[in-house]
């Protein structure tokens, strides 16, 4: 079993890692609205939406406290796609998690991973874990990095978002697209192309059919349907959709949280495409982005080899911004085990959502 808590002392700093139960679940999302840096990727409402979904998921979600104060949580998951095999996440998917620290507190990170480390290890040893895997933005990774190496992990790949800052005034934004953008957003209104949030369960399923096409297009494993629509239920997901004489043409799932709104699920029918409903999609949700009052409009990891998809998302003027994925093994022969069955698994996996 895994213990509630853990604390230890060093040079006389404590703390304590606390497991996130049902008792103290309304601490969490408190806690995280006071990290500048949180995304919906590490909110409640995501984590519970996930395991309803994957019951392979299992959370460990941990406060941090130093004494009886709040500093900060660490959001981790038990993924287990096969009996037997056990890995240690921070974030599934290799999207971005790892630690949380609220604003303005004085941490002693060395300590501070070190705990960590030291709860986390207990948690490889009872659960069988064969992997543990953590993901920082590059803004501090710096921090970490030492005490990472020093415990044996290996830095496994440098992965990127693009990020968009947000103003307050839409037309300053509209004014730094690029004229490409610009030409687009507006083809798409002289056609007729009109962009609205899904209202009712049969625009989401379509939207989802969209979706699914797309992904097999482009050979890519979807998300599955009970996760997209939890996460619309429980309003931590959007879909923004485009239409064309009521016609569902281009759809975008994305999430909203905290600063940041975080685009994630695309789908479109490329027989659309010249009418750029797509341009058009961006376009509204970024307007709403500064309607709302967010700071970031976050675009969404892209694949290094995508050149098209990377231009087209700083053709917005969203930056880059990396992220890093550190690695450490504990289990070499459930790794090459698991290596040889995972491309099987996610080729049953995508085939089991069109059915």
């Amino acid at each position: 079993m895994v213990e509630n808590r853990r604390n230890f002392r060093y040079n006389e700093v404590m703390y304590d890692l606390e497991l996130v139960t049902n008792k103290n679940a309304d601490l969490w999302d408190r806690m995280l609205h006071s990290c500048p840096y949180s995304t919906a990727f590490q909110a409640m409402a995501w984590r519970n939406a996930l395991t309803a979904s994957f019951k392979q998921m299992s959370p460990l979600y941990y406060l941090i406290r130093q004494g009886k104060e709040i500093v900060g949580g660490l959001p981790m998951f038990i993924f287990q796609p096969m009996p037997g095999i056990r890995m240690l996440h921070s974030m599934p998917w290799n999207l971005l998690g790892g630690l949380q620290l609220i604003e303005g507190k004085q941490i002693d990170l060395g300590s501070l991973v070190e705990t960590i480390e030291t709860t986390l290890n207990r948690v490889v040893l009872e659960q069988g874990i064969f992997e543990t895997v953590y993901i920082f933005d590059s803004d501090h990774i710096d921090l970490y990095e030492r005490k990472l190496v020093e415990f044996k992990y290996k830095k496994l790949a440098t992965q990127f978002t693009h990020l968009l800052k947000i103003n307050p005034d839409y037309e300053i934004l509209w004014a730094a697209y690029n004229k490409r953008v610009r030409g687009a957003v507006r083809k798409a209104v002289k056609n007729s192309i009109t962009v609205t949030d899904v209202q009712t369960d049969g625009e989401l399923k379509k939207f989802y059919q969209i979706y699914l096409a797309t992904q097999e297009r482009l050979d890519g494993t979807p998300k599955p349907f009970m996760l997209v629509y939890e996460l619309v239920k429980i309003g931590l997901g959007k879909i923004s959709i485009a239409k064309k004489d009521d016609q569902i043409i281009a759809g975008l799932l994305y999430l909203v949280f905290n600063r940041t709104i975080t685009l994630w699920c695309a789908g479109s029918l490329p027989e659309f495409w010249h009418f750029r409903p797509n341009n058009a999609i961006f376009d509204h949700i970024i307007r709403q982005a500064c309607h709302d009052g967010y700071d970031y409009v976050d675009f969404g990891a892209s694949p290094p080899e995508n050149q098209g998809l990377i231009k087209f998302k700083e053709e917005f003027r969203a930056r880059r911004s990396d992220f890093v994925s550190y690695t450490k093994v504990h289990s070499p022969v459930k790794k090459k085990i698991w290596e040889k069955a995972e491309p099987m698994l996610r080729r049953i996996y995508a085939w089991a959502q069109h059915t």
